[in-house]
């Protein structure tokens, strides 16, 4: 299983934002800014940040003095919220059905079955352990 950095991405700016919003004065943020400090190229910046705007997990104001913060407290964001959010979606697994495998048509779909039953397992145990983790318990 393989997926893009979009998720440590998304968490880094989160953070980011919160840490900065936390400041005295604190403003809305340019994307220009985050991607500059965060070093994360700025297409793959306004990708990231659109997704958390799309889930509601950051605000975002156009003009002069416009940008981005967060929508809610890190209190209240899971690490499963921003997985949805950057891979919308997106099943952790993929099962290939179009397989040539010698044997019984009912043998090939018994297989099929098991796997994609353990893999559902799997994916499940892996949202519930997203699920568990705020981001708020990233840096305390």
């Amino acid at each position: 299983m393989a997926y893009s950095t979009a998720l440590s991405q998304a968490v880094s700016i989160l953070l980011y934002i919160h840490g900065i919003s936390e400041e005295p004065c604190a403003n809305f943020l340019s994307t220009k800014v985050i991607s500059e400090q965060l070093n994360i190229p700025m297409p793959t910046t306004v990708k990231v940040i659109r997704n958390l705007s799309n889930a509601k997990l950051t605000v975002a104001k156009e003009g002069a003095k416009g940008g981005i913060m967060l929508a809610k407290p890190l209190t209240e964001i899971t690490l499963l919220d921003v997985f949805l959010a950057v891979e919308p979606g997106k099943p952790l697994f993929k099962l290939h059905t179009d397989v040539a495998v010698q044997g019984k048509d009912a043998e090939v779909a018994a297989i099929q079955q098991k796997l994609s039953g353990r893999l559902q397992a799997a994916e499940q145990t892996l949202r519930q352990s997203l699920a568990e983790v705020r981001l708020i318990d990233l840096i305390k």
